[in-house]
């Protein structure tokens, strides 16, 4: 009996079958994939312009509202006119005499009374005269400062009743082009060709995000490229152009910039997380007759949530989508959670 009970563990361990571990699995297939470039990028804006004071004077009014978005010509503010309005009325003055003296000469100076040289310098005084009155209607044209762009208002720098003066440091304000907007941002230098070559042929989409990625902000192009390689960093910077319609980009904000090239139409696609990372590089476990086995791959890119894989796959082979901790290939293992529409799709829009 004793022999019995001390054989009987050995007998039950070598006869139990070794239990398959659960694994949940995806079927790599093909599926039509972007090309992309992503960056993170700084939204700014397209045209910016300080208001400053043409002339020395007092700030009568002030004639819109902090971050108030403004039309191009509208009225922002006046300076106190009258200074000016005297000044030009005076240079008016001035200049109807001095023309009305030059008319008076001609006549005198085919009498003989006066002589050319006298002539001359009415007809200089009555230019200089003009000059001066024209400079002093311009003068009184800068008590009115306007807008000369569309745009949103920053901060105002001074209140009425303020002394303003051409020489102060700081703008009265700055209006900052909002609808269209930019974002810049740079690319590795090995890109460049690519981009080049795709802008060549069309126009290339570019989708702004939030800068997680996890939020679509807006929608635009490629608009510029720099004319030279930063020789220290090994970029080059490159701006989009977006409507900006609901005002969801701001200057000085910063954003992830998705740039596609171009759309590949067969691409091996697997689940991201089916990639894992090894000493000889990224590899996968295929399901291959109940066993897990290690596939060495090549990943071409990441998109959303699937990888793309540019060698070492083909499609309809099984991987193991999230690999349990301690699995090793040759372990047996048991697809789970295999869902036949396990695509993870991305949208891809129509190649132009």
């Amino acid at each position: 009996m004793l022999a019995w009970l001390l054989r009987a563990p050995r007998t039950s361990a070598i006869s139990a079958p070794d239990e398959a571990l659960p694994v949940a699995t995806a079927i790599a297939f093909q599926q039509s994939m972007p090309v992309l470039v992503e960056a993170v990028g700084e939204v700014i804006s397209r045209h910016s312009v300080q208001i400053r004071p043409q002339i020395t004077g007092t700030l009568r009014r002030v004639c819109f509202s902090e971050g108030q978005e403004v039309v191009a010509g509208q009225r922002l503010f006046e300076i106190d006119p009258a200074v000016f309005t005297a000044a030009a009325a005076a240079a008016r003055a001035a200049w109807e005499s001095a023309r009305a003296n030059a008319e008076r000469l001609p006549p005198l100076a085919k009498q003989g009374y006066v002589t050319p040289q006298d002539l001359l310098n009415a007809r200089s005084a009555t230019d200089q005269a003009e000059a001066a009155y024209k400079q002093a209607a311009i003068n009184l044209s800068y008590t009115q400062l306007r807008a000369p762009i569309a745009g949103r208002t920053g901060v105002l720098s001074r209140k009425a009743g303020n002394i303003v003066a051409p020489s102060d440091a700081a703008p009265l304000v700055t209006i900052n082009e909002i609808r269209p907007i930019e974002v810049q941002f740079s690319i590795p230098q090995q890109t460049l060709g690519a981009v080049r070559q795709q802008l060549a042929a069309h126009a290339i989409s570019v989708r702004i995000s939030s800068e997680d990625g996890a939020e679509t902000l807006d929608e635009g192009v490629l608009g510029f490229i720099d004319n030279t390689v930063n020789a220290q960093t090994g970029t080059i910077l490159l701006k989009a152009r977006t409507p900006n319609r609901s005002e969801q980009l701001w200057p000085g904000e910063y954003v992830g910039v998705h740039m596609e090239l171009r759309v590949e139409p067969r691409a091996i696609v697997v689940p991201a997380t089916a990639v894992q990372t090894g000493q000889e590089g990224p590899y996968v476990f295929l399901v291959t007759q109940g066993a897990a086995v290690a596939r060495t791959v090549r990943v071409d890119r990441e998109v959303g949530v699937l990888a793309v894989i540019s060698s070492g796959l083909t499609a309809g082979q099984r991987v193991i989508t999230r690999v349990p901790r301690g699995l090793r290939a040759g372990m047996r293992v048991r697809p789970q959670d295999v869902a036949v529409g396990s695509r993870a799709t991305v949208t891809v829009p129509e190649s132009p």
